[in-house]
């Protein structure tokens, strides 16, 4: 095993960063020096981690990822070595499982504007959060997945879509948990889909920004902004808050205008464009914004998995990435 760490280390994956998420929980060190131990280490190292399982057995070959679908890097800073090779890797294997435990949900195809969409959303809930967009992914057969734990030192991924087993499967990252911060993040996802950005293979946002001059970044932004808040965008790019109760006031009275709105939804679109990120998240606090929404996307995710059709070490990488206590 000792010969295996140190493979991976070539790849960005270390030691414990291995034994953390390529090893199963019941795994013991008496193994490590056993060869048929080893073997059965090396194979869960592969498919959790997306490592090609004869590259790590071969003494004369160099560790190596599986081959990637067709990829789309939408970095934010426009340099070859930024691409969040390991991170994608990781992301892509996790992708693939969670297309294979919940193929019962077929695709059905996508309607073609924000207006359609957010009509449909609605048909979800009452307005146009988190749960409801979940709700709306699931139903169109969209798989929505969270997760976060990558190498430490390796580029961080926001957001990735990658199309498998005949239908797209949509993965969060980002490190800001509220559900409306990630009600955002699914919609901006969402916007690459519905426009047709991504058909195939895979589309990688290392981060979500509205200072991207990317065409297509820029369009899904739009998109998002259109599905959450409606005509509300910017709708306080006239006023002066002195402080988060004034903002606070000033959203609830947006909201009860049209309550298909997310009052924190509302609270970060005016951090987006005003760049006042202290006020709006001292209102966000104001509003009781719902936390752990990576913990509602576990919870749709948990849901909709054929777990009587997967084999244990399946189930165990799946309780992983749901964060179960295994």
């Amino acid at each position: 095993m000792a010969d295996l760490f140190e493979k991976l280390a070539t790849l960005g994956l270390s030691a414990s960063y291995v034994r953390r998420a390529g090893l199963p929980s019941w795994w013991d060190d008496e193994l490590n020096d056993i060869p048929a131990g080893v073997l059965e280490g090396a194979m869960h190292i592969a498919q959790r981690l997306h490592v090609n399982l004869v590259s790590l057995l071969k003494d004369d070959l160099e560790a190596q990822f599986e081959p990637l679908l067709p990829t789309k890097f939408k970095y934010h800073h426009q340099q070859a070595a930024d691409v969040p090779l390991i991170a994608h890797q990781v992301a892509s294997g996790i992708a693939e499982l969670v297309a294979y435990s919940t193929r019962q949900h077929p695709f059905i195809p996508l309607p073609k504007t924000a207006v359609q969409v957010r009509r449909g959303v609605l048909e979800q809930g009452t307005k146009v959060d988190l749960e409801s967009l979940l709700h709306y992914c699931w139903h169109h057969g969209v798989a929505v997945v969270y997760f976060n734990d990558y190498p430490q030192d390796a580029r961080k991924l926001t957001g990735m879509i990658q199309w498998q087993e005949g239908r797209p499967v949509i993965l969060l990252s980002s490190a800001r948990t509220q559900s409306a911060w990630l009600a955002f993040h699914l919609a901006h996802e969402l916007g690459h889909l519905v426009l047709g950005h991504v058909q195939e293979g895979i589309l990688v946002d290392d981060e979500i920004s509205q200072s991207s001059e990317d065409v297509e970044e820029m369009a899904a932004n739009e998109f998002a902004v259109k599905l959450l808040v409606n005509r509300l965008d910017n709708c306080f790019s006239e006023s002066c808050f002195r402080n988060s109760n004034q903002l606070r006031k000033q959203i609830l009275k947006k909201v009860e205008a049209d309550p298909t709105v997310d009052s924190c939804v509302l609270a970060f679109n005016y951090s987006w464009h005003s760049k006042n990120f202290g006020l709006a998240n001292k209102a966000v606090e104001k509003l009781d914004c719902a936390e752990g929404g990576n913990q509602v996307i576990g919870q749709f995710l948990e849901k909709r998995v054929d777990w009587e059709d997967l084999n244990s070490d399946s189930i165990y990488h799946l309780d992983y990435i749901l964060g179960a206590d295994v």
